[in-house]
């Protein structure tokens, strides 16, 4: 006869690194970006990628840059019922350079 192991498990063993400020756990997590690539005015293929861009269309780009800062903010005003606050963490990211992809 068989007998059924126990299981068992920790919610600590499927806790995120969800980074904490002050001991309040960020809500949200986000990337900035900041800077300007200039593109090629004498390639075709940049002015025809421009040309193609709509406002409001998506785009895949692929952007090389360095984390130029690290960050938390705080908006009370938004905080979940049970909860403190809104916590957001976020990285900025300086924009080195942008390989052009495609129109998504």
């Amino acid at each position: 006869m068989t007998t059924a192991q126990e299981i068992s498990f920790s919610v600590d063993d499927y806790r995120l690194d969800v980074p904490e400020c002050d001991g309040l756990r960020a809500q949200r997590i986000a990337l900035r970006f900041s800077g300007a690539c200039e593109l090629d005015r004498t390639s075709t293929d940049d002015l025809a990628f421009l040309a193609a861009l709509r406002l409001g269309a998506p785009v895949r780009l692929i952007v090389t840059g360095t984390a130029s800062g690290k960050g938390f903010s705080l908006r009370p005003e938004k905080a979940v019922p049970g909860d403190l606050a809104d916590v957001a963490y976020s990285v900025s990211v300086r924009v080195e350079a942008v390989e052009l992809g495609e129109l998504a």
